[in-house]
């Protein structure tokens, strides 16, 4: 997605297409606690978790589904994951009542195996990380012709993603600090780009695990 190309209206088209089929997750304050994470003002959750596959990534799933061809949901979808957009692929195309195929690294818990298969998809594990997952699922959907879904470098999953800042603004217009977890970068760049076109003064925090820093590390040296 081109920073020129991104806009309010694909937002919101996207809100409408996924209106329905996602869950308007509740924007809760995060009091009462043990202790007060934030002395200086008020801290509120989005529960993403309580979406159908337990995670935002339904968001960007479904948006991308209504984009596609009658043929191209036919042909079955196929991603690499490491567990959250593969289900959400999986649920997906259980609502298409199309096939799904989903690469996962051999790491992956057998919990996670049962959920997707749950949805109907087919699962293979392939390699220790999901670099090497993803490589398998670029070459099965060449050779099968299958399509694939990108967990977080398709624009219409960001836009899918994004949605979640539409509900946050229109709950709570006063909130001035997003928090959000980097991953991929799905995530965070829509969020970001809708907050900002909302309300320009915004201001978003990235939040990496310390056993994973990849976009701070990737800062700090300059490039990729």
């Amino acid at each position: 997605m081109h920073t020129d190309s991104i806009n309010l209206d694909g937002f919101k088209l996207a809100q409408s297409r996924i209106n329905g089929m996602v869950r308007e997750t509740p924007l809760i304050k995060s009091q009462p606690l043990k202790r007060d994470l934030t002395p200086q003002g008020s801290l509120s959750l989005k529960l993403e978790n309580l979406q159908p596959t337990g995670s935002f990534k339904v968001r960007g799933a479904l948006n991308t589904l209504h984009t596609l061809t009658k043929e191209q949901k036919n042909k079955g979808l196929i991603t690499a994951s490491g567990g959250n957009h593969g289900l959400a692929v999986a649920y997906a195309a259980f609502l298409a009542e199309v096939p799904a195929l989903i690469y996962l690294p051999t790491s992956t818990s057998p919990e996670k195996l049962k959920k997707l298969q749950s949805w109907g998809a087919k699962t293979c594990t392939l390699g220790d990380v999901w670099d090497e997952a993803n490589k398998g699922a670029l070459a099965e959907a060449k050779a099968s012709n299958m399509t694939y879904i990108h967990p977080f470098a398709e624009p219409n999953v960001i836009y899918g993603q994004g949605t979640i800042s539409l509900e946050i603004l229109e709950m709570n217009p006063d909130i001035d600090v997003l928090l959000v977890a980097i991953g991929g970068g799905g995530l965070i760049a829509g969020v970001a780009a809708a907050a900002k076109l909302i309300k320009p003064e915004i201001r978003i925090i990235g939040i990496e695990p310390i056993g994973a820093p990849t976009h701070h590390a990737s800062r700090e040296a300059g490039e990729l």
